[in-house]
């Protein structure tokens, strides 16, 4: 088998269907694949066989899809790492991947070299653009020559992407995926959400992360539709997307979803053209799903995974019109999924428990981190999430917490998550994230960031006599800061560790009034 297969069984069918689209440029099935051949020859004369390492270092770009299945047509190791990565970040990427090739585009050769002086590294390096560089070679170069490349037939084992996680508190984790797990995902994903060969998909995410490169767009050439890509992602770029009917299904994380519901409560948009809205990567805003499934007059249909397995939970648009409102979904064909509790015993229906998955789309390890793979991995291969979901009588999960984010006050544990939903509740916030701050008796007290509709001032007093009839008082936060956005990471998704950041400035600067509550 070949990964790169999964472009071009449908460049056989229809080569003039338009694979890639960006700004007014459209590749299609026939080209892609083509170019991906090309790339793939040129790549060989360049030294890269099988096992080999190339990495990109680049934004989204319609050649980083390229380049992905190149790649995979050779046998190598993809390593994509996102542009914003921090010289630490990039240097243990670096280090990790030991790429013998980097493809990176001009504007970024400088943080490149930097990264690379921090290891003693010295691959080869591919321009993406064109700019004039002395002594190195421009992938045009390398697409110069056609000819003919078949995909090498490889066992499903076969690695083809390391995904370095965006790590918050610490370094990147080192996704080692294989051609056999990235296209069962790729057509699960088609399956679940129901891409058709008619369906325009936009892609707002960075291809360094699995949510945009696999989730999406490889799905996507699952069932030979169309990606719309985008450099990164704007509220405001796609509903005008949508409005021009350029865009047929949306996938974003919540906070995505929140930004555009902000756009849409200042101008008008035509969503008629979007048939199909997928959530995930981040906990739900019951307030914001509620009032963007009435706005667009779809479901927003969640789902669950992780980088190093997936997918594992969704809703179906067609089998789960009746799930439970908040559900996750049920089990993806072919997935297994337990919640254990904290001596790995299984736990009763409606009780909750961390996690654990086993299926077709898992990871093969962290790439040269045996110590971490173990402490991830059951013995009988179970792969342990960090997230408390709950099952019900008819399989759906819901989620409760992530283990990594719970508060402990007094020795009480507390879900962020739970307070969120309690706090947008409240007719005048739009969205918030909780943390928890430091504190010398209580080990932590819980803070709020908020984001308030119509700017107008967070009546602190207001929200939390709100808060008091639909929460115990040991939730409520002590502090709650008007902020008018939501620190965000390079996912899409709410960066708790930026936004602890915050608060603790915040208080610390006494910008809003802080409400002592009795320490019970």
């Amino acid at each position: 088998m070949n990964h790169a297969n999964l472009a071009i069984d449908h460049a056989q069918v229809d080569p003039s269907r338009v694979a890639v689209q960006m700004g007014t440029r459209a590749v299609t099935y026939g080209q892609f694949v083509e170019a991906s051949e090309m790339l793939a020859l040129g790549l060989r004369r360049h030294g890269i066989g099988v096992g080999e390492r190339v990495m990109l270092f680049a934004d989204n770009t319609i050649e980083s899809l390229i380049i992905y299945h190149a790649v995979a047509r050779l046998g190598a190791v993809l390593a994509p790492v996102h542009v914003s990565f921090k010289i630490r970040e990039l240097a243990y990427a670096l280090s990790n991947a030991k790429p013998s090739l980097i493809i990176t585009s001009s504007d970024l050769f400088e943080t490149l070299k930097a990264g690379l002086n921090e290891t003693s590294l010295t691959p080869a390096i591919v321009f993406l653009d064109n700019t004039p560089q002395v002594g190195y070679r421009h992938l045009s170069d390398l697409m110069a020559e056609p000819g003919s490349f078949p995909p090498i037939d490889l066992p499903p084992e076969q690695p083809l992407l390391i995904s370095y996680t965006s790590g918050t508190t610490s370094l990147p984790k080192p996704v080692l995926r294989s051609h056999g797990a990235e296209t069962w995902s790729a057509k699960a994903y088609r399956d679940a959400w129901t891409f058709e060969r008619d369906d325009r998909l936009l892609v707002a995410m960075s291809l360094s992360w699995v949510f945009g490169l696999c989730s999406l767009s490889q799905s996507a050439f699952g069932a030979g539709a169309t990606i719309v890509l985008e450099t990164k992602f704007s509220p405001t770029r796609t509903l005008e997307l949508i409005a021009a009917k350029e865009v047929t299904a949306f996938a974003g994380t919540m906070s995505m979803y929140a930004m555009m519901l902000q756009v849409l409560n200042q101008q008008a948009f035509d969503t008629s053209a979007l048939r199909k809205t997928i959530l995930g990567g981040e906990p739900r805003n019951e307030v914001v799903v509620a009032e963007m499934q009435t706005r667009l007059g779809l479901r927003l249909c969640e789902a669950w995974a992780m980088t190093e397995s997936f997918p594992a939970l969704a809703i179906h648009p067609v089998h789960d019109v009746d799930a439970p409102p908040t559900s996750l979904g049920r089990c993806v064909p072919g997935v297994e999924i337990k919640l254990v509790d904290a001596d790995g015993w299984d736990v009763a229906v409606d009780e909750p428990g961390e996690a654990w998955i086993r299926g077709p789309g898992d990871f093969l390890a962290y790439a040269d981190e045996p110590d971490l793979t173990a402490s991830r991995r059951t013995a009988d291969g179970w792969l342990r999430s960090g997230d408390i979901l709950k099952r019900d009588a008819l399989g759906y999960y819901t989620f409760v917490t992530r283990q990594s984010e719970i508060i402990i006050r007094g020795g009480v544990n507390i879900s962020p998550a739970e307070v969120e939903s309690a706090i947008c509740a409240h007719p005048d916030v739009l969205d918030a994230v909780v943390i928890g701050l430091p504190d010398s008796v209580l080990g932590e007290t819980v803070a709020a960031l908020v984001i308030v509709r119509n700017d107008y001032s967070l009546d602190t007093e207001k929200v939390l006599e709100f808060l008091a009839d639909r929460i115990a008082r040991f939730k409520i936060p002590t502090n709650l800061f008007q902020v008018t956005a939501m620190p965000a990471g390079t996912t899409g998704k709410k960066n708790r560790v930026e936004a602890r950041r915050i608060a603790i400035a915040l208080h610390a600067q006494a910008l809003q009034v802080q409400v002592e509550l009795p320490r019970a």
